[in-house]
């Protein structure tokens, strides 16, 4: 089918590309071009390098169609006409090729001319004090369509520094309709009537850290245009949804919840449609649901999505079933998605399932938490402990405020803001120190050096000379001994932390000095940075030296490297080709291993992958490494990494079948790696388990690594045999003969325990109370389990006929607790599940279960007694 966004996206490439212009794919959703930002929010953000001059390529102009996802205004997708999370820009980019005549005129010719768009609704806004695009502007529309902006609207600026420009936009008046009302609405109003389709931003100025501007020598184009706008406006609709971008979608969640598309129902079914689009984009770049950075943002936004259908009583997983529905559209321009979507809907269905069953204990929480303030008397529900149910168990606040008005609550919609404004703080924080490393400064010093050389994939060992030092994130002209800094270098053999790959270790030296490297990573690019402790002399800036890493420590680390290689492999061959790597560690002790996979996996599949590993080793295969173009590698059927860009030049890691002609496995890899498969000695895996849902991760040894860890349990076999008093041939059946003898014991000791707790129930019995008509009692005991406390409940029900018990054990440093009533209390409203929440969220705990019994727990004991001793208001409401 010819879709007309399909059609939109591939005449604006080509018009471009018309115009001298090399079209560029697509970055993925996580940023290439730039380390510290958490998504890809832009078109020019793949080009950032080539904007600070710190990369120079084949072209100086580009184009290109770039998913984005940006959540800044998440709170009026749907809403609005205009607002999406996920969204794809079209954008036209020069480094120095053309600038303002050539981006305005060709902005204009494609909307008026390709587009078809009518001259009388584009409005222009441009920057007040640019007077050279106002001047280019007044030559193609009257001059009472463009209108002069303020720095805050019209000025863009990449950070406090560096390079920055006035920009121009182009409005289009969707209709009078969809205007505010008021008085002077135009196209500097806020309402829906004027939509911004294309921001010109043309990058002139150098912000010095004084403020003051100076001219760049090179002038920059960045342009861009949502997609989803200009196809709304092509299509003469009033709203970015009512396109083929989004109407299957819409449609097709309409048909699951069995809801129309009108009245209240419209913002929903939006927010749905954008939601499944980005869910599915986020997860096909290789973000995987999680409760921290990218995942987390994930997960928030597939949760608000499904939660949709809440609200009209649905109650199972729909979001996955909108994945196929959304690949169909979005096909013609990312066919990647199709070898994904077996993965992309599993992935989305267990993370529904596991959200539907928190929004099920959720509710049973903010039950609890209400009974709570209804017994100290309390009708406003607090920020705080909203917030908690939102951010620690994912329960909606729009849920929240729903129940809390339907049980005569209010809402602290103040004080729930100032915790979510308190944990948006504490993350953004966490954000910035999660490895990411601040990029600012060597921005600034690459520009000034250059790139390092890297020779290390064939040399130990290199020469070359200190460009920097740096000590305490300043640059500084030596470092002396016993001092901690880091080493620029012309030159290295040093392999950086990359790709998963630790970095080499070893030392930098010369006559004059000796270090020793202890990390090796790069900021940006192909900048390396030596992180060096010095020995002995004096480090200085200038002088030559030689690098010297550990050879032994880079051949273990590359052991582990193809044996993760062979791995992946077999892991496919064994459960199927959608099995795809999902992130790895590569050390010179050990490997682990991310990958797709929605079921555990048994004991005898490992068994069979260690063996088939191992076979491979045994086979001695070569591995071969050579370079080549990227369409070339995955003609070739190169793996790459999920959710990885690569360049338009890949380094290729092959290990051959024993022909020495066909590829055992091939993948897009700068890692390092051992020449044969023999070199690799055995293959070990250590554990296996899941770390995400549909995730697994194995974990495993080769060389000397693997070689240690079963002399290890070799070792803890022997020393078993020996507390055992038996031989290492009869250590199983010793064993089992103590678990059998321990289970009787265990038995015996129940009886007697039993027999102790019987003797007790008497004196009990006496400390029961009486509060309006009701008999309650509360016991506080030492080292009994759940299992105990239910015994001294079912005797005293049995010995007092009529009683609601809150039964509490202190027990290895926790505390449990159980409440339960007689039938006849049951009959007459008692509740005894009520109770349990109320006084488990007094203690900082969690409780629930049913009106007859209920059972919970916490770990701040200090609460339990304080809390006792006030029992009776938990019965004074019954």
């Amino acid at each position: 089918m010819n879709k007309l966004s399909s059609k939109v996206r591939a005449e604006f490439l080509n018009f471009f590309e018309n115009n001298g212009c090399v079209i560029i794919p697509s970055d993925s959703l996580i940023p290439s071009g730039d380390k510290t930002l958490l998504f890809t929010s832009a078109g020019m953000v793949q080009f950032k390098q080539h904007f600070l001059g710190q990369k120079k390529d084949f072209f100086t102009s580009a184009t290109s169609c770039q998913k984005c996802f940006r959540t800044s205004d998440i709170e009026y997708v749907g809403i609005t006409a205009r607002h999406l999370t996920f969204f794809e820009m079209l954008g036209n980019f020069s480094f120095g090729y053309y600038f303002k005549k050539e981006a305005i005129v060709w902005a204009w010719e494609f909307l008026t001319k390709n587009m078809d768009l009518s001259k009388d609704k584009l409005y222009i806004t441009v920057y007040k004090d640019d007077n050279e695009v106002v001047k280019i502007w007044k030559k193609i529309v009257p001059e009472n369509r463009i209108i002069k902006m303020d720095v805050d609207t019209n000025f863009w600026n990449m950070g406090d520094i560096g390079p920055c420009g006035p920009c121009s936009e182009i409005l289009i008046d969707l209709c009078p309709e969809m205007g505010c009302g008021k008085p002077g609405c135009g196209p500097t109003c806020s309402c829906d009537r004027y939509l911004e389709i294309w921001n010109l931003v043309f990058m002139q100025f150098d912000r010095q850290t004084n403020g003051s501007l100076k001219n760049l020598p090179r002038k920059n184009i960045d342009t861009g245009m949502g997609l989803e706008r200009i196809v709304a406006a092509v299509n003469g609709k009033k709203n970015i949804f009512d396109t083929d971008l989004f109407m299957p979608i819409i449609n097709a969640a309409a048909d699951i919840l069995k809801i129309k598309y009108e009245f209240e129902n419209i913002s929903k079914l939006r927010m749905i449609a954008d939601h499944s689009r980005a869910i599915t984009f986020l997860i096909s770049d290789g973000i995987l649901p999680s409760n921290e950075g990218r995942g987390y943002v994930l997960r928030k936004i597939l949760r608000r999505a499904l939660r949709q259908g809440k609200f009209y009583g649905y109650s199972k997983p729909f979001i996955n079933e909108l994945v196929p529905i959304v690949f169909n559209i979005m096909e013609p321009a990312y066919p990647e998605l199709s070898s994904k979507l077996k993965n992309i809907r599993s992935i989305i269905k267990i993370e529904e399932e596991k959200f539907l069953e928190t929004l099920e204990s959720g509710s049973d929480i903010l039950l609890g938490i209400m009974d709570s303030y209804k017994a100290k008397g309390i009708s406003i529900l607090g920020g705080k402990d909203i917030f908690k149910l939102y951010d620690t168990y994912g329960f909606p606040q729009d849920l929240v405020r729903e129940i809390a008005s339907e049980n005569g609550f209010e809402f602290d919609e103040i004080g729930f803001k100032a915790e979510q404004k308190t944990a948006q703080e504490k993350s953004r924080a966490a954000w910035s120190g999660s490895g990411e490393k601040d990029t600012t400064f060597y921005s600034i010093l690459h520009k000034k050096i250059g790139d390092t050389l890297f020779v290390g994939y064939d040399n130990y060992t290199s020469s070359g000379n200190i460009l920097a030092l740096i000590k305490d994130g300043k640059e500084v002209s030596e470092l002396k001994s016993e001092q901690e800094g880091d080493i620029i270098l012309s030159q290295t053999s040093f392999y950086a932390h990359s790709g998963g790959q630790i970095s080499d270790v070893g030392k930098i030296e010369n006559a004059s000095f000796e270090s020793i490297v202890k990390d090796v990573y790069k900021p940006i690019g192909s900048f390396f940075v030596h992180k060096v402790k010095v020995l002995k002399g004096i480090v200085k800036t200038g002088q030559g030296v030689f690098t010297k890493i550990d050879i032994e420590y880079r051949k273990q680390i590359a052991r582990h490297h193809t044996a993760t290689h062979i791995l992946q492999k077999v892991l496919r061959k064994i459960f199927g080709e959608h099995v795809v790597q999902a992130g790895s560690l590569i050390t010179d002790k050990f490997l682990r291993f991310d990958f797709t996979y929605f079921s555990a996996i048994k004991k005898e599949e490992l068994i069979k992958i260690e063996k088939i590993v191992n076979s491979v080793i045994r086979a001695n295969l070569i591995v071969y490494i050579e370079t080549m173009d990227i369409a070339q590698a995955r003609n070739a059927g190169a793996m790459a990494l999920f959710g990885e860009k690569y360049s338009d030049i890949a380094r290729t890691v092959s290990v051959k079948c024993e022909s020495g002609e066909d590829n055992y496995s091939m993948e897009l890899c700068g890692g390092t790696h051992i020449n044969r498969t023999g070199e690799i000695g055995m293959f070990k895996i250590i554990s296996e388990f899941s770390v995400a849902a549909g995730v697994r991760r194995i974990e495993a040894a080769v060389g000397v690594a693997a070689e240690s860890y079963i002399l290890d349990e070799e070792n803890s076999l022997v020393e078993t045999a020996v507390i055992l008093n038996t031989s290492k041939d009869e250590l199983i059946s010793k064993a089992k003969k103590y678990v059998v003898d321990y289970k009787k014991l265990e038995i015996e000791l129940s009886a007697l325990r039993s027999s102790l707790i019987s003797k007790k129930i008497d004196s009990y019995a006496k400390q029961a109370k009486n509060v309006n008509g009701f008999n309650f009692l509360s016991v506080i005991a030492d080292d009994l389990d759940i299992k105990e406390l239910r015994t001294i409940s079912d005797q005293l029900k049995k010995k007092l006929k009529s009683i609601i018990l809150l039964l509490v054990s202190k027990r290895d440093g926790k505390m449990s607790f159980i409440v339960s009533a007689t039938e006849d209390y049951v009959k007459q409203g008692v509740n005894a599940c009520k109770i349990a929440k109320a006084f488990a969220a007094d203690i900082g705990g969690l409780g629930g279960g049913k009106p007859d019994f209920a059972q919970g727990g916490s770990k701040e004991l200090f609460k339990v007694e304080k809390v006792l001793k006030d029992a009776q208001k938990y019965f004074i409401s019954l």
